[in-house]
């Protein structure tokens, strides 16, 4: 056997060097975070899109009460703290107890839409209940959505003067008003 000939072979192994293995081990690890960081801004967008299809359901469900009763649904606690009007808007636009609403006869909800429901609120995705201690709307993050009425003694805490106002905090964890364009709203 020809002696250049078993340099040469020594040469071009077939094996890895340390380098190629550790650019390779860098590339797929470059590769996985932008797909774990694309999979999360995709998850994000579907809550956010969820969140205003949510929302828009709600609208036509407070239009349609609107019609039909001529003033929109308040909640005993009218504040918009908590998930006391998520708990209102539920009773009010699936007709599941009205303990929570002004007026109602303290029926509390048991999860089963009544007759007089003004929209499907189950099958979008949009209710849930915590152990039994209330069935409310919630939005694409599985918060629940804030809602009041209008309230002429508190006039400069409202947005919508005259009607309500709807939203959700959306991925704003803080709540806090410098953060409101991250809020999905109606005002």
């Amino acid at each position: 056997m020809n002696p250049t000939d078993r340099k040469r072979g020594r040469a071009h192994s077939p094996a890895f060097t340390l380098i190629e293995l550790l650019t390779v081990i860098s590339i797929l690890a470059i590769l996985m975070a932008l797909t774990i960081a694309g999979i999360s801004f995709a998850q994000n967008k579907a809550a956010e899109e969820k969140t205003r299809a949510g929302l828009e359901v709600i609208k036509a469900g407070l239009t349609k009460y609107y019609n039909e009763w001529g003033e929109y649904p308040v909640p005993v606690d009218n504040s918009g703290d908590g998930r006391e009007g998520a708990i209102a808007l539920y009773q009010a636009l699936s007709d599941d107890g009205d303990n929570e609403l002004v007026g109602g006869d303290g029926i509390a909800s048991d999860g089963r839409e009544g007759s007089g429901k003004l929209v499907d609120l189950v099958s979008q995705g949009l209710v849930a209940d915590e152990g039994g201690s209330g069935w409310f709307l919630i939005d694409g993050f599985g918060n629940p959505y804030y809602y009041r009425v209008y309230d002429k003694a508190q006039d400069d805490q409202f947005r919508n003067k005259g009607s309500y106002d709807l939203w959700s905090y959306g991925d704003d964890k803080e709540k806090k008003e410098e953060n409101e364009a991250k809020w999905i709203k109606n005002w």
